[in-house]
């Protein structure tokens, strides 16, 4: 039986008393899974409220007071979540930090915060924070998730005895509890949530518990969720897109999971067969092209028989859209091509998916339109950490392909100069924590936050995204080009794992592209090409052939001078360790440029020349 969310108010409306406020009416049903010894281990909302006290009474004894900045350096998984909710409740602030940044970046967080105690994951990450804290002087405190050691250093404890000195705190004085969490209040600082970096330094906005409050009741309103749903969290809890996913969940008493790792996901998927999935483009891409090199790898009668259903799916896609109805001969076809094609792709997700929600980055529409075709139809949201993650979004009922949808309730829009998206409302942050110069370029007098968008508002308030403010390239002959766009249609083939284009300031545009190894390896044993590492591979003529007739096939879809003139196919992938992403899978543009310098230098000085484009139009992925 579905239970609805509380129709009356929390009080007062925070986080905190949002779960305790659920945790009361929903009880000894499960809350979250997460696996452990090879099994899924339920968590009731009773046992996750006893673990909340002993956190919050923990930190606490450990001398954490109202306001003080406590950071969690870990992936995602079940603890982040429990000391998160902790850290609210006792009104300190939360500051995430991605466990994969490099060194430097944590660094910066955490002595820009002022991180008084740090949750870590593991050994590894506990010996890299216990590495700042000798250059940096803090955290003062450590709490290690999981250690093999038997012995920790001072200053460090584990979870588990955080947590026994909290139970002994409460028993001691167990009205304090109550106390700590009824003073928090809406206007609160909750988490200083600092940004990917794509452009310079992190910097840290400052998000209210008020904020947190009304984006997560939005998420759920939007998405029409109900307590019967649940999705597999697995992109990093230290990104405020997976974190709502989480806050949104406990509105609306829906069952999360954890998923065991990124590798893991689609086991996780077959296994829980999520409802609702949320994630973000890449790893959309990802799947479409794991399943795109199975096709091509298989038998030709496979190959047309998908081809054949993906014809008959676009047809009725298409009347879908336009709310007609499918001939009799069409929706005899469709469902035989639902057996055969689309019923298994959407196995992949665990085969009950009504929708996915993607937001982070612009989905491609070759993407869109290949999910709706077999039945999971990609509802894009747009946010930055600046909003608290969705600003505006698709739903379920009324949706634009290409668009991220209209506003959600209490935010406004418009356009600035260069089209700039402006938004304005109640979900939006307080501003960056300690950097008056960079909130008040952020946010002007009236207080509309500049968000460095480039966009497009149709009549109907749907919302289109076109391309990075500081992102456009200006080429020497004054033309303006939106480089993401062409970055999507340059990794729609299978082969294309990453792609940059570049040509700012210069005379045409080039592209540096990286290779899926996956991908690469069942490529080129089909075409001969002798087995080695993949930079001897990726080197190889005909797999360099395939990519340049792929990119002439992308060039002829684009205007003359948005076309690629030159590219060079990198012997790895970016990687976070490199810089050259961020860990939301953001190109991080300066730095790529600045490790390739040579090689794209090489591009202008010798145009390569592509093949023509093939006769037809190319098939969409």
């Amino acid at each position: 039986m579905t239970v609805p969310p509380s129709p009356e108010p929390y009080h007062p409306p925070t986080v905190p008393s949002m779960f305790l406020h659920q945790a009361g009416r929903f009880g000894n049903r499960v809350l979250k899974l997460s696996k452990k010894d090879g099994r899924w281990m339920p968590t009731t909302w009773r046992e996750s409220r006893e673990t909340l006290r002993r956190v919050t009474m923990g930190l606490v004894a450990f001398g954490i007071e109202k306001g003080d900045r406590v950071g969690i350096a870990s992936q995602t998984r079940a603890e982040w979540s429990d000391a998160d909710l902790a850290i609210l409740t006792l009104g300190a602030v939360t500051v995430g930090i991605y466990p994969t940044a490099s060194a430097r970046e944590q660094e910066h967080v955490i002595g820009h915060s002022g991180c008084r105690l740090i949750f870590a994951e593991n050994d590894l990450l506990l010996d890299r924070i216990l590495a700042i804290r000798k250059t940096a002087g803090l955290p003062e405190q450590v709490i290690v998730f999981e250690t093999t050691r038997p012995d920790l250093p001072a200053g460090v404890a584990t979870f588990a005895d955080l947590k026994r000195e909290g139970h002994a705190l409460d028993l001691s004085d167990p009205a304090r509890f109550d106390s700590l969490w009824r003073a928090v209040q809406p206007a609160d600082l909750a988490t200083i949530a600092y940004t990917s970096g794509t452009t310079g330094p992190p910097k840290g906005a400052m998000i209210t518990h008020a904020n947190l409050y009304f984006t997560a009741i939005n998420a759920v309103k939007t998405q029409d969720l109900s307590s019967e749903d649940f999705g597999i969290a697995y992109l990093p809890l230290t990104h405020m897109l997976q974190r709502m996913t989480v806050y949104a969940a406990i509105h609306a008493g829906i069952r999360g999971v954890y998923a065991e790792s990124i590798d893991k996901l689609i086991d996780n998927f077959r296994e829980l067969k999520p409802t609702v999935q949320v994630g973000v483009p890449r790893i959309f891409e990802k799947i479409h092209a794991r399943i795109r090199e199975r096709i091509e790898a298989g038998p030709p009668f496979r190959r047309r028989i998908f081809g054949w259903a993906m014809e008959i799916g676009r047809r009725a896609a298409a009347l879908r859209r336009a709310g007609e109805p499918l001939p009799r001969s069409l929706a005899i076809a469709h469902s035989l091509a639902d057996l055969l094609v689309f019923a298994k792709i959407r196995e992949i997700f665990g085969g009950r998916v009504r929708r996915l929600v993607s937001g982070g980055a612009p989905m491609p529409r070759e993407l869109l339109d290949f999910f709706f075709t077999a039945g999971l139809p990609i509802l894009e949201g747009y946010g930055l950490t600046e909003t608290v993650a969705p600003v505006s979004v698709n739903r379920p009922d009324c949706y634009k392909f290409g668009t991220v949808g209209r506003l959600i309730d209490g935010v406004e829009a418009k356009l600035g100069e260069e089209s700039e998206l402006l938004l304005r409302g109640r979900g939006l942050f307080q501003g960056y924590y300690r950097d008056p110069e960079a909130t008040a370029q952020a946010i002007d007098p009236d207080g509309w936050f500049h968000t460095g968008d480039i966009a497009a508002i149709d009549a109907e308030g749907f919302i289109t995204i076109t391309d990075r403010k500081k992102e456009i390239i200006v080429t020497s002959g004054g033309k303006n080009i939106a480089p993401q766009f062409i970055e999507n249609l340059l990794r729609a083939h299978p082969l294309i794992s990453q792609a940059m284009v570049s040509g700012d300031g210069r005379p045409y545009l080039t592209a540096l592209v990286t290779l899926d190894s996956a991908a690469l390896a069942a490529l080129a044993g089909r075409e001969g090409v002798p087995a080695g590492p993949q930079g001897t591979i990726a080197c190889h003529p005909r797999i360099r052939g395939l990519v340049a007739e792929h990119i002439a096939a992308v060039n002829s879809r684009l205007a003359p001078y948005e076309r690629i003139r030159g590219f060079a196919i990198l012997e790895r992938d970016f990687t976070e360790a490199a810089g050259e992403i961020t860990p939301t899978l953001k190109l991080r543009r300066r730095e790529i440029a600045r490790l390739h310098r040579d090689l794209l230098d090489g591009l202008y000085r010798q145009e390569q020349p592509l093949p023509p484009p093939p006769s037809r139009r190319p098939r969409a992925t």
